[in-house]
């Protein structure tokens, strides 16, 4: 403790010593306001904290708007003010802490890693303050003088949490927690307002909540009990008689516990499935809750609760499952959109059967009839089965639209535009964007024509497993018969699957890119509003972050504003993927590898994995600098230059390209020419480390196609002249072992 109260001396005296505006005087506050906090952990005295937050106030003071470091000084001072404010309750603290937090979300983008949690934050100041003011309303037992506070706080707690849950997109680790906080702050309005809106929406938030929750999950039972305690609240705000409301607690407390065990378990195995479903029988939208009651009403449920007495719990999950998942066994409409399509709004309550209508309607009714047909209970349609009013709940569904598509029992596929006689390939459903994830996702499907007649006049339960139909989906799509019937999501074969979706389009622009999500198995925000070019580059950013797959670089076109590797849209990927050096294709050596080639096979194989760093691509490669440009000629009328490019390790190129060449400023030549290097191209050659060398060389000494980029300052690199291609070969196979490998940071 002696060195502390030292340390705090020798530190006021050395900020005594520095003036304001001295370059030191910011870190010695810093330093000094460090020690102090320090001590107050020790000691506890309320003395220390003042005097934190004074020097806090001082570093802000000197930390003017712009500055990088004036975030977390906003957040330092905003957290010591709350440290005080949970000691001696002061409002003006906790308004002074709200009004910092506010501060500190402007200085925190959407694309932030920390924005999701300062929205958090802030939602919880705000509540903070609404729950004071109201503990001195009821205190005093009148409105207090800032009603109008307390009420707008409450709207604003529920907008900001409403953001932070879009900013916690599905398979998000906070989901659950996001979507718990937005009901219990619905919950709060409720009470003060008395919208039963707000209290059925925290209802289906809870419910939807619990689906993420696992079984062992410590929230998963209070987040369970939520919609019980929202009825008890409805009950008790519209001023139910006190035995009424006991009989309802007694009603709840006395549900046994063979119902309980059955239920965790239906909750758990209905996690993935879609939350509306169309009862295929009745002709009714089901929310969970009326799918629920539909299985507790039926023989299946009433067989499970005789036999469960005897089960253990590894039988009664295996028993439940095995009568769940055939129960809720439902069918999913692919489709292209068209005139009159219903949405949710518009058959919420009603008998789809027995409204009136053409277009979408009537392929609505015809789907849920085929599904009914085909011995399914349920139906899910992308065209009423999501609020599309509700963004949040849109990019929940774009979420998980590959995993209810996998899930699935049965896709069935309107083709409007395929008549009896004519070919699956004539049909535009298979150059749509969506449709793509739908076919791949699905185990089984079957195609429907024009007339609602099953394709071919077939019996096939499967078109997946018809050989010839397979056959057909195949020359319409390009993809693989392994990849149409046995589909993995993920980052495997990246550049194919780009290449699937090159040939398709989407109505909005970004959709392409969204429609791929499910495809490589991504989960990431989906923003309406922004350019192709972005929400691309998001795609394949996050591509190589998580796989270190540079196969997406292969394409050859106009280049995207969002980096300068990237297409600015999809279909220069139409391009077939540049073939990989198997194993078998390599010449087999009797002598020893020169010991260059040794010594670029060890470093090749200790490269580091690319990686994607805010805009930044980090990516090793086999650097060949151009040494000299020559302007051969021009062609104005297709505005082509043509270089003569010499390179070192390379041999000499002509090259037209639609940019013109310049030397630096310095008289140097500030292009280079690259070979994208993915160590793990190195895991498909032979084991034997001397094959393996031999093998590598074979690969080098043939022709590849190279980037070529342009040095900028701070050591950056751009690439250009990306709309042609650019083979070179190496200028002497001796000397590949002397190839210079960098990592380049590349905008």
């Amino acid at each position: 403790m002696e060195d502390l109260e030292e340390c705090i001396t020798l530190r006021r005296t050395l900020l005594g010593l520095t003036p304001l505006g001295h370059r030191n005087h910011r870190s010695y506050l810093i330093n000094l306001a460090d020690r102090i906090k320090q001590r107050y952990r020790k000691e506890g005295k309320k003395v220390d904290l003042d005097e934190v937050i004074a020097l806090w106030r001082s570093v802000l003071e000197v930390t003017p708007p712009g500055n990088p470091e004036r975030r977390s000084t906003l957040v330092n001072l905003a957290d010591r003010l709350y440290e005080r404010f949970k000691i001696n309750s002061a409002t003006a603290d906790l308004d002074e802490v709200i009004t910092l937090w506010r501060a500190i979300l402007e200085l925190t983008p959407s694309d932030h890693p920390e924005r999701p949690s300062t929205l958090v934050i802030l939602a919880d100041r705000l509540e903070d303050r609404f729950r004071k003011l109201n503990f001195l309303a009821e205190r005093e037992d009148s409105i207090s003088s800032r009603g109008e506070d307390m009420t707008s706080d409450l709207e604003q707690t529920v907008t900001i949490r409403r953001t932070a849950l879009e900013c916690t997109p599905p398979g998000h680790p906070d989901r659950p927690k996001s979507l718990v906080s937005l009901a219990n702050s619905l919950h709060k309005r409720f009470q003060s307002q008395g919208d039963v809106g707000d209290l059925a929406e925290a209802a289906e938030l809870s419910r939807a909540a619990l689906v993420l929750l696992t079984l062992g999950h410590g929230d998963h039972a209070s987040t369970r009990d939520r919609p019980t305690d929202y009825l008890k609240t409805k009950v008790q705000k519209q001023g139910a008689s006190a035995p009424y409301f006991a009989s309802i607690s007694a009603s709840s407390s006395d549900q046994s516990l063979n119902e309980h065990r059955i239920m965790d378990i239906v909750f758990k195995a209905l996690e993935h499935v879609p939350l509306r479903l169309v009862n295929t029988t009745t002709g009714l939208l089901c929310s969970r809750d009326a799918q629920i009651s539909c299985f507790q009403g039926s023989g299946q449920y009433s067989e499970l609760l005789l036999s469960v007495a005897t089960c253990s719990d590894n039988q009664l999950e295996a028993q439940v499952r095995e009568t769940v998942l055939p129960f809720f066994g439902y069918a999913t409409l692919s489709h292209r959109w068209g005139e009159g399509e219903p949405l949710l709004r518009e058959i919420q309550g009603r008998v789809v059967y027995e409204m009136g209508g053409t277009g979408g309607l009537e392929k609505l009714q015809e789907f849920c009839r085929i599904a009914h047909k085909h011995g399914f209970l349920w139906a899910w349609s992308d065209t009423c089965c999501i609020d599309k009013d509700s963004s949040a709940e849109l990019q929940e569904a774009i979420g998980s639209m590959f995993s209810w598509y996998r899930r699935s029992s049965l896709t069935i596929v309107y083709l409007p535009d395929v008549s009896d006689t004519g070919s699956l390939g004539d049909s535009v459903w298979f150059k749509r964007g969506w449709t793509l994830q739908e076919l791949l996702a699905s185990p089984a499907v079957l195609f429907f024509t024009r007339n609602w007649s099953l394709y071919g006049n077939r019996s096939s339960s499967n078109h997946k497993k018809d050989g010839a139909i397979l056959a057909e989906i195949q020359q319409a799509t390009r993809i693989t018969a392994r990849d149409l019937t046995d589909f993995y999501p993920g980052m495997d074969n990246a550049r194919s699957r780009l290449q699937w979706a090159s040939m398709r389009s989407t109505t909005r622009p970004e959709d392409i890119a969204y429609s791929l999500f499910g495809i490589f198995k991504i989960y990431l925000p989906v923003l309406y509003g922004e350019s192709v070019e972005n929400a691309l580059g998001r795609l394949l950013a996050e591509i190589i972050s998580q796989s270190g797959d540079i196969s997406v670089l292969q394409w050859v076109g106009e280049a995207s504003s969002f980096h300068s590797c990237f297409p600015a849209s999809i279909t220069p990927y139409r391009e077939a993927p540049y073939p990989m050096l198997a194993p078998g294709d390599a010449v087999i050596h009797s002598n020893s590898p020169p010991e260059g080639a040794r010594k670029l096979y060890s470093a090749l194989t200790n490269l580091p994995l690319p990686r994607f760093l805010t805009r930044r691509l980090l990516l090793p490669c086999i650097v060949h600098r151009v040494t000299g440009i020559k302007l051969m000629r021009t062609e104005p009328g297709l505005s082509c230059f043509v270089y003569e490019i010499h390179s070192k390790g390379l041999k000499q190129l002509e090259l037209a390209l639609s940019v013109k060449l310049k030397e630096a400023s310095d008289g140097s030549v500030p292009y280079t020419l690259i070979r994208p290097w993915d160590p793990k191209s190195l895991d498909i050659l032979e084991d034997d480390d001397i094959r393996a060398t031999w093998a590598m060389l074979d690969q080098l000494e043939k022709p590849f196609n190279a980037l070529l980029l342009m040095r900028l300052r701070q050591n950056e690199y751009k690439r250009i002249a990306s709309d042609c291609t650019i083979t070179v070969c190496v200028d002497n196979v001796v000397n590949i072992g002397d190839s210079e490998l960098q990592t380049l940071e590349i905008v």
